[in-house]
């Protein structure tokens, strides 16, 4: 029978104490960066896996990808567990899915517990903690891929989808459909994904000057979030405006049904683009006009990239992976003056 790799074992390959590699596995600053890639090289090269300490008894999970997911209401993160799920379980691996409900503390706590566990890999929707909260994990050689996150300097994987040239082709079809007033619903200030898309209205807005954005002062994901916004920016404002782009289609279908309480038609005197390609657009009317995300590719690519990460022998470079958006055109924009 073979005998199972031990902590031994990788501090004779690393040429280290044994004090030195739990140190590395538990993510202690007071180990020097050049000491913590020897141990992890040694790590991977013996295919050591560290077991976890729970209630004091010991404890080997094989094979666990960790997920957190701040929501899985509606279609977007659902339809990305989905797609983690269907590869992890084509690579034989299982998934343990937490949900902190976009509290910052909740993701911590969830975080702490999954590196307690020492799981074999973590995917992490939309990174509220910012990344002090992965630093452990970073340091202790645990794979670990970031959705929907923005980064300046790329030190662990992470997939997006481009939110920000998303923005852009609404705002940019909306403007070749004659619309110089457009009412923009923005999205929570915590969300990245709402972040980028912001940056992409401002990327096209820098190439015309005689383009109006208002923004509505209530922000959100939901339909009662556009359905409010709506309702807030007439009651302090006239309509002056001939179109709304809003985050998420959730928010669109609350905006159109706002317009339609004050009288409005859609696409006859308001027109609205939204963002996701939700499911149900086609059953809805007017059909919604909207930029496709492409929310399987996001989840499936992720876990690809960490099962990779976790069984190969060799340390390589992050990856910034960013999938492309598409603009789906329906029936709630037209074409005026």
């Amino acid at each position: 029978m073979k005998r199972m790799v031990g902590i031994r074992d990788v501090a004779r390959e690393a040429n280290v104490s044994i004090a030195t590699v739990s140190r590395v596995i538990n993510g202690s600053n007071n180990v020097s960066e050049e000491t913590r890639k020897k141990v992890l090289r040694a790590m991977k090269k013996l295919n050591f896996r560290p077991r976890p300490v729970i209630g004091g008894t010991k404890e080997v999970f094989f094979k666990t990808i960790g997920v957190l997911i701040p929501d899985i209401r509606g279609y977007h993160y659902s339809d990305i567990v989905m797609a983690i799920e269907s590869c992890a379980y084509e690579n034989g691996f299982d998934v343990m899915l937490a949900i902190p409900k976009a509290d910052v503390d909740n993701e911590k706590h969830i975080l702490d517990k999954y590196f307690r566990r020492k799981i074999d890999g973590i995917i992490v929707a939309e990174l509220l903690g910012g990344e002090n909260y992965i630093d452990k994990f970073l340091k202790s050689g645990i794979p670990l891929v970031v959705l929907d996150f923005s980064i300046e300097e790329i030190n662990f994987d992470v997939v997006n989808v481009d939110n920000m040239m998303g923005a852009y082709k609404a705002i940019k079809y909306l403007y070749e459909n004659g619309h110089r007033k457009i009412l923009f619903i923005p999205g929570p200030e915590w969300s990245p994904a709402t972040f980028e898309r912001e940056k992409g209205i401002k990327r096209f807005l820098d190439q015309v000057d005689d383009l109006e954005i208002y923004y509505a002062n209530i922000r959100g994901y939901n339909s009662q979030d556009g359905r409010d916004a709506v309702f807030e920016y007439l009651d302090k404002n006239d309509l002056n405006f001939t179109a709304i782009f809003a985050i998420n289609d959730w928010s669109a279908i609350g905006a159109i049904d706002a317009l339609r309480s004050k009288g409005l038609k859609v696409p006859d005197d308001i027109s609205v683009i939204g963002f996701d390609d939700a499911p149900f657009l086609d059953f809805i009317e007017p059909k919604l006009t909207t930029v496709r995300q492409p929310r399987w590719e996001l989840g499936y690519t992720a876990t690809q990239i960490l099962i990779d990460r976790i069984t190969a022998k060799k340390s390589r470079l992050p990856r910034n992976v960013v999938l492309p958006t598409e603009l789906v055109i329906r029936e709630s924009v037209k074409k005026i003056g």
